[in-house]
């Protein structure tokens, strides 16, 4: 009876520890299956919490009017309002120039450095430190920067001196200047970014495929067109679409020359989200005005791709 009764005690241990053997062993399953998404929970609460909550939020303050005894709920009658709003309307006309001639310099400058540098021309790696330097610096920094420049009596003043007969320019004070001023200074910084971008691309095409080219007499031009060109237009894309979304929402530089002056000639749409926003304290229309630049980057991104007809990641 004793053997019997041990028997069984050893029997229903053993059954115990294979149940609890067997619940870690689906416990650590578990946990293996799904490690990929428990780690990318946090970065998800932190996209949200600084991506999706704001868009929530402006997407409510949108429909809203802000008035001293609170707000009211208005629907789409802020957006209605935009197309009625000279004010905007002007800072999107501005905002299209400076996206349009900031960003088509930008690429053409920034592709021709980098076809130059792709050469093997002496101390190349300086040269590349060097371009790259105005990227690194912050838009604030690189605004009080070029409004020294621009001062009356400046650095920009004294080259332009024997143009000029030594008279002012007033690069940031006369409305015909000021915003080609600021788009001077926004294709300073931004150009070497299309340079390092596409330079990595042009190091990418294969030597002997050009070679086989050359081989089968094909000229310079040719190459380029039928080589070249192929190979970079998945990063030619990607890289005007990063500066038209970042041109469409171009601020500090903008604050920093001019506060959207002389006369709305840099009005930006940036500058009169602020304006309708902290000057005006109408936070319900400059909601309006973000949800609606949103709205029209998206269109043009998704435009642009499907034009160019290319598939990243591919």
């Amino acid at each position: 009876m004793a053997t019997d009764t041990e028997g069984e005690t050893v029997a229903s241990e053993v059954a115990q520890f294979s149940t609890e053997t067997s619940s870690r062993e689906e416990v650590l399953l578990w946990i293996d299956n799904h490690l990929k998404w428990l780690m990318t929970i946090p970065a998800v609460l932190i996209l949200f919490l600084l991506t999706f909550y704001p868009l929530l939020r402006a997407l409510q303050f949108s429909t809203q009017s802000y008035l001293p005894t609170g707000t009211v709920f208005v629907g789409i009658e802020n957006y209605v309002q935009l197309l009625s709003d000279g004010a905007f309307i002007n800072s999107l006309v501005v905002t299209a120039k400076f996206v349009g001639i900031a960003v088509t310099l930008e690429f053409l400058i920034g592709f021709a450095m980098a076809l130059v540098l792709n050469k093997k021309i002496k101390i190349r790696g300086l040269w590349q430190t060097l371009i790259l330097v105005p990227m690194i610096l912050s838009p604030t920094v690189i605004g009080l920067i070029w409004r020294l420049m621009y001062a009356p009596n400046g650095l920009l003043d004294y080259i332009a001196a024997p143009l000029t007969g030594g008279a002012n320019v007033g690069w940031i004070s006369e409305t015909s200047m000021a915003l080609y001023s600021v788009i001077l200074t926004d294709i300073w910084q931004w150009t070497p970014l299309v340079v390092l971008v596409l330079f990595a691309g042009l190091q990418s095409v294969p030597d002997d495929i050009s070679e086989a080219a050359i081989m089968d007499g094909a000229s310079r031009r040719q190459r380029f067109i039928h080589i070249t060109l192929p190979y970079l237009k998945s990063l030619i894309v990607l890289i005007l679409i990063i500066r038209l979304v970042d041109a469409l929402r171009v601020f500090a530089k903008v604050f920093i020359l001019t506060r959207g002056g002389p006369s709305d000639a840099t009005n930006v749409i940036s500058m009169e989200m602020y304006r309708t926003a902290f000057r005006f304290n109408n936070f319900g229309e400059a909601s309006a005005m973000a949800v609606s630049l949103l709205v029209l980057v998206l269109i043009l991104a998704m435009s642009f791709v499907k034009i160019a007809n290319v598939e990243f990641g591919s």
